[in-house]
């Protein structure tokens, strides 16, 4: 998706009604026609027309008929509906450039399923259109937002590649997901280390994949370069051909288009005719390919597609996300992409690396021969590319990370907090303090491995009421510290007396409440208030 001062900027090009957004301010310069002897320019800000699209919304039932430009209609409508005093005003007597400069915003919200639309002429007001500019449109308003307070953010953004790395449940993911608050999401990519990833999991590979019919719809003016370039290459036969070729983005036309078209390629508007013989071949054709044949063809993955955005869109800072970095064979998984790694002070790589015939060949088709990303044949992360992971320090990763690797990287822990001092377990109907439960066992830990690595952070587990069952208490918490943590009868966890130890199986079963009451007891583990916990006849549940 192009951010929006792209996209205003491409639009405008083929449009009478120019409109483009400040780099500072947050404002959209737009202008008339210019037929009447000049154009004109005006300004809009953003937050203008935020309150119009939610004008429109709000009277959507009268709006919904007016898609097509009638300037009585919507100078009326404006007049009546626009609460914003500008909007309102420029919709009286700049109506049909405001019209224009509010579709052109609309159809970049909803790239690419708005891509055929004319703004000049026509305008989506459906509600799930309005609702997605209206919340794209915010993201960017906010963008330009003077701030009197330092981000919550401890990442320097000099530090393009960072583990976080903590204890299991500790936040690491949560801590990420916050500092990327307000990215647009495809600029933000992900995978998941394990065992069985590789470079071709992790960068690309040639795959087999079903070949499918082009569907890409494209507006009117791309439509006229297309035609252009058939025609000047000496394509006969050239309406049909490009009708069969471009033939879903011809169905969504009228017939004034398809003749502006034309006549813009210096043929006669009589071809339409040709046109429309050209798209039944291509509907006939799709109807006749239904059962697409299998190709190989090279499939990006998630390093790949970040590296892509991240030339693409140089002025825009793209995230790569690791999760689990320790899970998976580090050397294996970056082969020789480990080179890049080291950047210089402007956050580029250092050295670079050439790419493989297949690689090379790609990265060419995508960004072009001349594009930085794949000059001369060889890779380098630009600055814009940050990469973020995350690791449990408590996994036993079959890869260890070597020395040469790890000091490629800034490293940022995430501390246990014990801030979850509303959440609480439940056993039947008796209601333990997590915190409590969590600093006991933390402590039985770190006491019985010296390390924290195998503690419990404040997320390991995650409930959407702050209520934590006996089951989620034995299935998923007590499970781990049997199974990870106390396997070999360290940690002092699972008694219910100094000289009586438990099994897990025994917190199952006809008496598995009452052990597990027990051993709750033993632990000291208190109430959400801090008392101590007692039966409900009020004997204390300490008696062995």
């Amino acid at each position: 998706m192009k951010d929006l001062f792209s996209f205003l900027n491409e639009v405008s090009g083929n449009s009478d009604f120019k409109a483009t957004l400040s780099e500072r301010g947050g404002f959209i310069t737009f202008s008339n026609s210019g037929r009447r002897g000049g154009s004109k320019f005006f300004q809009i800000g953003l937050d203008n027309i935020l309150q119009t699209l939610k004008d429109i919304l709000i009277n959507i039932e009268t709006f919904k008929n007016l898609t097509e430009y009638d300037e009585t209609s919507w100078r009326n409508n404006g007049s009546e509906y626009f609460s914003d005093s500008v909007a309102n005003a420029n919709s009286t007597v700049q109506t049909k450039p405001l019209f224009s400069t509010l579709s052109k915003v609309i159809n970049w919200a909803n790239q690419p399923r708005l891509d055929s639309i004319d703004s000049d002429a026509k305008i989506c007001l459906d509600k799930d259109a309005l609702e997605t500019t209206i919340a794209k449109l915010e993201v960017v308003a906010d963008s330009f937002k003077p701030s009197t307070v330092i981000p919550n953010n401890t990442c320097d953004d000099t530090c393009r590649q960072i583990i976080f790395y903590g204890a299991p449940g500790t936040g690491k993911s949560h801590k990420i997901k916050a500092q990327l608050e307000g990215v647009f999401k495809e600029n933000i990519f992900r995978t998941t280390f394990h065992p069985d990833s590789d470079y071709s999991t992790f960068v690309g590979a040639y795959k087999p994949t079903m070949e499918k019919p082009m569907d890409k719809v494209y507006a009117k003016g791309e439509l006229i370069s297309k035609l252009t370039e058939m025609k000047e290459g000496g394509v006969t036969y050239s309406p049909q051909k490009f009708g069969a070729k471009y033939w879903r983005s011809l169905k969504l036309l009228n017939l004034s288009d398809k003749k502006d078209i034309l006549q813009a390629c210096g043929m006669s508007d009589n071809y339409t005719v040709e046109f429309d013989k050209g798209v039944a071949v291509g509907e006939e054709y799709l109807a006749c390919s239904k059962e697409s044949r299998i190709i190989y063809s090279f499939v990006p993955q998630a390093f790949l597609n970040a590296y892509i955005q991240a030339y693409r869109k140089p002025e825009e800072k793209v995230y790569l996300i690791i999760e689990e970095i320790n899970r998976g064979n580090c050397a294996q998984i970056f082969g020789d992409l480990f080179q890049l790694l080291d950047r210089d002070e402007n956050g580029i790589s250092e050295y670079t690396i050439k790419a493989d015939a297949d690689l090379k060949s790609f990265l060419e088709e995508e960004l072009g021969e001349d594009n930085l990303g794949i000059k001369d044949g060889e890779l380098c992360l630009p600055s814009n590319l940050y990469i973020y992971a995350t690791m449990n320090t408590s996994d036993q990763s079959l890869f260890p990370i070597d020395s040469a690797f790890k000091r490629r990287w800034d490293w940022e822990y995430e501390p246990i907090k014990y801030k979850n001092i509303g959440w609480k377990i439940v056993i039947d109907g008796t209601d333990y303090s997590w915190v409590s439960f969590q600093r006991i066992v933390n402590e039985k830990i770190l006491r019985a491995n010296s390390s924290e690595d195998k503690m419990l952070g404040d997320y390991f587990v995650n409930p959407s009421d702050g209520v934590i069952t006996d089951k989620v208490l034995l299935n998923k918490i007590l499970f781990y510290l049997w199974n990870d943590v106390c396997k070999d009868g360290e940690g002092d966890i699972f008694k219910v007396g100094e000289a009586e130890d438990i099994s897990f199986s025994e917190l199952y079963g006809e008496n598995g409440t009452k052990m597990l009451k027990k051993m709750m007891s033993y632990l000291g583990v208190t109430d959400p208030d801090g008392n101590k916990v007692t039966t409900e006849n009020n004997e204390e549940n300490t008696e062995l």
